[in-house]
């Protein structure tokens, strides 16, 4: 029987070990961390309120998202806000059908000049001042890296930010898609087992751990970018996938959860000139009791103070949203570069054809990969970790019946 190691167990490696796994390969799944999820992560704090410490909202599109959630049991429930619909804060009166053909324009000059510094082509394309800053943010906010640092490729996603689908979220925490498909692995799930090193020759694979060795026919490896650019490889990557790692930047980004006193209906708000935003659930599972933020980029997470904890933030939010009754005493920070199995929130990759090749896709000898950084057309995102995983394990397969 084929063996093959993965090597991670976030989403990504567990969609591919569970779909070799059904496929009838041997699989053994290694993990850092003392859980399974990555950098999904649901907690409950002191209320029982129920709160996403990582990956959260499930927009448009999320098909191999409620493919997974349907076979592990999970259910979808919606959030009670629309991705685009933030009140914003102070409130410019932005007339939607002017964004959205603000949006067209934008997206057409950035389809012809993708490499075009996004900001010169807002400033060029986008005459209503409050409409540009609104793209700005969210973009920023989306991507969690400075817009000024962006090329116009990333304008494409300006239209599906502006999709006025519910959110919705994975009843129980969204950790229960990886736990629902750690369960169908079973014991082939090892925590605590970080893997440090893969050589591979004619006859194998071989993945180092602190353990010792696991041998395998095929290794995925499917850890954050930071991680990957770490382990050593022998032999060495080929240079040209060495370059495509160096060249993924990746997003900061920080969340806060913070118990309310008094109830609070489902809503969302964004503060216009922090480039952050506020929103109230159902899904907190104790009555919307809950107000969670979110702040993408490296200022904005300095300007919040996030790292020295909740205070700068909930002072933010007291302005942005004074009708909430804040508890700041259970209030929660998560920040994600300092975490050694993360160093990052995710990769800040340009959409592209899903159809065309990528050097992080593809396999070196019996090495596969997979991640949402992968997945240029999902990165960042719950569904694109899934998919990555799906893919992967069609590329080991494609490996294992032409050897």
């Amino acid at each position: 029987m084929t063996r093959v190691c993965v090597i991670g167990a976030g989403l990504a490696g567990l969609a591919a070990a569970d779909a070799l796994a059904t496929g009838g390969l041997e699989v053994n799944v290694l993990e850092a961390r003392n859980r399974v999820g990555g950098r999904v992560w649901s907690e409950r704090l002191e209320t029982g309120a129920l709160i996403e410490r990582g990956g959260e909202f499930l927009t448009y599109g999320y098909d191999a998202t409620e493919r997974v959630a349907a076979l592990v049991g999970c259910e979808l429930v919606g959030m009670g806000i629309r991705y685009p619909d933030r009140r914003l804060h102070p409130d410019p009166g932005i007339d939607r059908d002017a964004a959205l053909l603000a949006a067209a324009a934008v997206e057409a000059v950035a389809t012809a000049d993708p490499e075009r510094a996004a900001i010169d082509v807002l400033d060029a394309e986008v005459a209503d001042p409050a409409i540009r800053e609104l793209f700005a943010s969210r973009i920023q906010s989306a991507t969690a890296h400075p817009i000024g640092d962006l090329e116009a490729g990333f304008l494409l996603g300006v239209s599906y930010l502006m999709k006025n689908g519910e959110c919705r979220r994975i009843r129980g925490g969204n950790q229960e898609l990886a736990r629902g498909l750690a369960a169908r692995l079973g014991d082939s799930v090892h925590l605590r087992t970080p893997a440090n090193a893969v050589s591979q020759d004619a006859s194998g694979v071989q993945v180092a751990t602190a353990d010792g060795q696991v041998a395998a026919d095929v290794v995925v490896v499917a850890v954050p970018v930071p991680l990957l650019r770490a382990l050593t490889f022998d032999p060495p990557l080929p240079g040209a996938v060495v370059d495509a790692l160096a060249g993924v930047r990746m997003s900061v980004a920080a969340k806060l959860a913070v118990p309310l006193r008094a109830a609070a209906a489902a809503d969302a708000v964004m503060s216009v000139p922090g480039r952050y935003w506020a929103y109230t659930t159902p899904c907190d599972e104790i009555g919307g009791r809950t107000v969670g933020s979110w702040a993408g980029s490296t200022p904005v997470v300095a300007a919040l103070q996030a790292t020295n904890g909740p205070a700068t933030w909930i002072a933010g939010i007291r302005e942005l949203w004074p009708e909430l009754d804040l508890d700041e005493s259970g209030a929660v920070v998560t920040t994600w570069l300092d975490d050694p199995w993360a160093q990052g929130a995710y990769s800040v990759l340009m959409s592209r054809d899903p159809d065309e090749p990528s050097l992080l896709a593809t396999p070196v000898g019996r090495i596969v990969f997979a991640g949402e950084h992968t997945s240029p057309d999902w990165s960042g995102t719950i569904e694109g970790a899934l998919r990555s995983g799906e893919r992967a394990a069609a590329d080991v397969l494609q490996l294992v019946r032409s050897s």
